[in-house]
C-alpha cells in the first residue's frame, strides 16, 4: 500500500493540453494516500489535469471508517472543497474513488454532483482502488455521470497491492484507446 507520506507534486500538463480537444482532468478522492499516488502517476503519463477533492470537514481516522462507511453505503455526499468543479476545458475526465462499504466515498459522490460545464462529447473513465472486496464501487460513479450527460466509456478496480506504475499505465492506456476510437 502506498504510505500516507506521498506529498509529491502533481506533474503539470503539457502546455496547450488545457481546452483542447484531447484534454484530460483527473478528478479523484484519497484518504491514504494510494489513490493519490495513482492519479498523479496518470497524470504524468497522459499529461492531465490533477484535480483533488477533499471533504469539507476532514475525517479523523475511526470516522472515516464509521461516518463515512456509513455515508458511502447509503450513497450519501459530503460536503467538499472544491465545492464546484468547471470541467469545461476538458474533453475527458477520470474520477477516482477508494471504495468504502464497497461503494464510493461519499466525497466523490458528491464531486459527480457537482460537474459543471460538460461540453459536448466529454466523456469519463472511472477507477476505484479497493483493500479487499470492490463490491460495485464504480457503477453509482458511472451511472451519475450518465445522469450528467458524461458517458463513462471505461472502469477499472486497483486492488491496494497492484504496484502504482501498473494501474496508472492502465489508465494511460485506456485513455489512448479511447483517443484512438475518437479519431476512427
Amino acid at each position: 500500500m502506498t504510505p500516507d507520506t506521498d506529498t509529491a507534486p502533481p506533474g503539470a500538463p503539457s502546455a496547450g493540453i488545457i481546452g483542447g480537444k484531447d484534454a484530460v482532468a483527473i478528478i479523484y478522492h484519497s484518504e491514504t494516500g494510494h489513490t493519490r499516488a495513482i492519479a498523479r502517476k496518470a497524470a504524468n503519463l497522459i499529461g492531465a489535469t490533477l484535480i483533488e477533492v477533499k471533504p469539507k470537514y476532514p475525517y479523523c481516522r475511526m470516522g472515516k471508517y464509521f461516518r463515512g462507511g456509513e455515508m458511502a453505503a447509503l450513497g450519501m455526499k459530503e460536503a467538499i472543497i472544491p465545492a464546484e468543479i468547471d470541467i469545461s476545458p476538458y474533453s475527458l475526465i477520470i474520477v477516482g474513488t477508494p471504495v468504502w462499504s464497497q461503494h464510493p466515498t461519499p466525497v466523490i459522490n458528491r464531486a459527480v454532483a457537482e460537474l459543471q460545464g460538460a461540453r459536448e462529447g466529454c466523456e469519463a473513465i472511472v477507477f476505484a482502488t479497493c483493500f479487499r472486496y470492490a463490491g460495485k464501487a464504480t457503477t453509482p460513479v458511472q451511472e451519475a455521470l450518465g445522469r450528467a450527460g458524461i458517458p463513462a466509456r471505461k472502469s477499472y478496480v486497483f486492488p491496494n497491492r497492484a504496484p502504482v506504475a501498473d494501474c496508472a499505465a492502465a489508465l494511460a492506456e485506456g485513455v489512448e484507446a479511447l483517443r484512438i476510437e475518437r479519431k476512427l
